[in-house]
C-alpha cells in the first residue's frame, strides 16, 4: 500500500536515524538505531557497494559484446609495458578504397580487316585508395601510414614514418624512420623536406644532436620580382654560351692574343687582314657563291704541325711557305685539284681524312654580313653557331710590317 514506507528515518527529539519500514507514522516491528557516526559509516560503505555493483554489472553486460573490430585494434603489451610505456597496441584505420572492374568490346565491320580482328576485347581496371593508419606502442612509439592514389604529386601518394619519442631523462629524444624532414632554427644552413629515410635527435647534457640519413624527394626554387616582372638567376659558362661561333684563323693569333693586347688600347699585332672567305658545308641548299673545296689541317702552320711529314718552312708567320705541305700539293698532289681525285690522292700520299683533310662538295661562302672579322687580331666571331656535324675553312690574305701573305 501506499502508506507503507520503508528506509531510513530521522529523530529530531533524540538525535538518532532509525531503519525499518513504517505503516503510517508507526513501525511494524522494532526500528534499528544508529547514531549519526554510525549512519555516516553506514551510508557510506552502502554508496560504495551500490558504485562497484554498477560497475561490475556495466562490465558483464559489455563483456558479451566485445568483438575483434579490424579499424581498431588493441593488444597488451604485458611486461613491455616499462620500455614503451602504458597503453599496449593501438591500431586505427581509417580510409576507404574503390576498384572498378569493366570490359570493353569494339567490334569494326571493316571486310580488309581478318574475321578475327574486326572484334577487340579488353577488360578495364580502376581504383581509388584513400586510407590512414596510425598506430602506437605505449606512449613512446607511434606510426603513420597515408596512401592516396589521387594524389596531385607522387611524393604525396603515400607517406610513411615511424617514430620514437623519448622522455625528458633519456639521452635518445627522438628516432624516426621514413619521410622525414630536417628542421634548422638557422636561415644561414636552411633544412630540407620531403625527406625519405632515418633521423635521430639525441642530448647530452647541454649538447644537443641531430643527424639525419636519407634520400631528397624535392628541390627548392627560389622566385623574385620587382617591378611586376619576375628576376630568375641564370649561371652559365660563357664558352658554353658562345661555343662553335668563334675562331682564330691560325694557331699563330692564337698564340700572340695575349701578348697582342698586353697595352692596349694600342693593339701590337702589327697585322692586317686584307681579305678573307669562309666556307661552311652548305645545309640550306644555296646555288650561289658555292664550290667544291678541301680544307687542310697543317696547311700555313709553323710550331703547330699535327702530321710529321712535313717540314717547318722560313716564315713563323701564317703563310703558304709556313711548311712544306702547299709545296707538295702544288708539285706533286695536283691531282687533288680535282674534286672526285681528292681521297685517292691525298690517302694514299699518307694523309688521313677527318683528320689532315676535309673534302667538302658544294660548300657555301659566308657573306660579310655572317661574321665579323678582327682584321688585327686575327679571329672571326660568326652570327649563327656551327653544327657538331659542319666543317669551316678559311682563306686569308694579310699584311705583316709590309710583307704580304696568303
Amino acid at each position: 500500500p501506499e502508506n507503507l514506507k520503508s528506509g531510513v528515518f530521522y529523530d529530531e527529539r533524540s538525535g538518532t536515524f532509525r531503519l525499518g519500514t513504517k505503516l503510517g507514522d508507526d513501525f511494524l516491528e522494532a526500528p534499528f538505531f544508529m547514531t549519526q557516526e554510525e549512519y555516516r559509516e553506514w551510508s557510506f560503505k552502502r554508496s560504495m557497494n551500490e558504485f562497484f555493483k554498477n560497475k561490475n554489472a556495466e562490465a558483464f553486460k559489455a563483456g558479451g559484446k566485445e568483438k575483434f573490430d579490424f579499424t581498431d585494434m588493441h593488444f597488451d603489451l604485458g611486461p613491455a609495458d616499462k620500455i614503451f610505456g602504458p597503453g599496449g597496441v593501438r591500431i586505427k584505420t581509417q580510409g576507404s578504397a574503390e576498384l572498378k572492374i569493366g570490359a570493353n568490346t569494339r567490334f569494326v565491320d571493316n571486310p580488309s580487316l581478318a574475321e578475327r580482328n574486326r572484334k577487340v576485347f579488353g577488360f578495364d581496371f580502376d581504383e581509388k585508395i584513400n586510407i590512414s593508419v596510425n598506430g602506437k606502442v605505449g606512449d613512446k612509439v607511434n606510426m603513420d601510414f597515408n596512401y592516396n592514389s589521387e594524389a596531385t604529386f607522387d611524393f604525396d601518394a603515400q607517406n610513411l614514418k615511424l617514430r620514437y619519442e623519448g622522455k625528458e631523462d633519456e639521452i635518445i629524444k627522438l628516432i624516426e624512420a621514413g619521410n622525414v624532414s630536417m628542421p634548422t632554427n638557422s636561415s644561414l644552413i636552411r633544412g630540407a623536406s620531403s625527406l625519405f629515410g632515418v633521423r635521430a635527435d639525441m642530448q647530452f647534457g647541454k649538447l644537443k644532436l641531430q643527424t639525419v640519413i636519407s634520400q631528397k624527394k624535392s628541390n627548392t626554387q627560389s622566385v623574385s620580382s620587382e617591378g611586376g616582372a619576375q628576376l630568375t638567376d641564370y649561371e652559365f659558362s660563357a664558352a658554353d654560351y658562345e661555343e662553335n661561333r668563334h675562331f682564330f684563323l691560325a694557331q699563330y693569333f692564337r698564340e700572340h692574343y695575349d701578348g697582342n693586347m698586353a697595352q692596349l688600347p694600342n693593339v701590337l699585332s702589327g697585322i692586317t687582314i686584307n681579305r678573307v672567305e669562309i666556307w661552311v658545308t652548305n645545309k640550306n641548299g644555296t646555288t650561289t657563291n658555292t664550290r667544291n673545296i678541301v680544307a687542310l689541317t697543317d696547311l700555313g702552320e709553323h710550331d703547330h704541325i699535327s702530321n710529321p711529314m712535313w717540314a717547318p718552312g722560313a716564315d713563323v708567320t701564317p703563310s703558304n711557305n709556313s711548311n712544306s705541305l702547299y709545296a707538295t700539293l702544288v708539285g706533286q698532289l695536283a691531282a687533288a685539284r680535282d674534286i672526285s681525285q681528292v681521297t685517292p690522292t691525298l690517302d694514299g700520299a699518307g694523309l688521313v681524312g677527318g683528320t689532315d683533310y676535309e673534302k667538302l662538295e658544294n660548300a657555301r661562302l659566308l657573306s660579310s654580313s655572317e661574321y665579323k672579322l678582327n682584321s688585327a687580331l686575327g679571329y672571326v666571331s660568326l652570327r649563327t653557331a656551327i653544327q657538331t656535324d659542319q666543317v669551316v675553312a678559311v682563306a686569308f690574305e694579310y699584311t705583316y710590317r709590309g710583307t704580304r701573305y696568303q
